[in-house]
């Protein structure tokens, strides 16, 4: 009986191992998302106009403020809006994570989501339109009404 009462006590003990590391490992898979947010330079966004020299090779390394997660399934992700991800260097997140082309913008990532890290592994990416987010339609070249019989706009 005794003999029984230890095979038993081990068991579990070797279970809830067990049981404890599946759970760490569910924890560390990626999740398919869809992640609305502000691109931003990093340094600037944590230090300030006061960052110290950067590196000319890392100084402009980008990171995403999250304004919106959604799942695989469209449901929100809670407790992410206002996190800052940071991009898994991948080819498709080049553009994304460094430089100034959309440093600033507003930006939609599909991709896999290391919650536990806050990384995004992008699979792709659109970039909202400039007019949409800062008006840059300074011309109204495209509000000129058509009135020739040329078809041409009279400015």
């Amino acid at each position: 009986m005794k003999k029984m009462l230890v095979i038993t006590a081990i068991t579990l003990v070797v279970a809830g191992f067990t049981w404890t590391i599946s759970t760490a490992d569910d924890a560390a898979k990626p999740v398919s998302v869809q992640v609305t947010g502000m691109n931003v330079n990093l340094s600037k966004t944590l230090c300030g106009e006061e960052a110290p020299e950067l590196d000319a090779t890392y100084g402009g390394l980008n990171a995403l403020i999250v304004k919106e997660a959604l799942d695989a399934d469209g449901k929100a992700i809670e407790g992410m809006a206002g996190k800052m991800l940071h991009y898994l260097p991948l080819a498709t997140a080049s553009k994304l994570m460094a430089g100034e082309e959309n440093a600033g913008k507003g930006v939609t990532v599909k991709g896999l989501l290391y919650k536990d890290a806050m990384v995004i592994g992008v699979k792709e990416f659109t970039v909202e339109a400039a007019a949409a987010a800062g008006g840059d339609d300074w011309d109204d070249w495209d509000e000129l009404g058509v009135k020739t019989m040329s078809q041409q706009q009279v400015i």
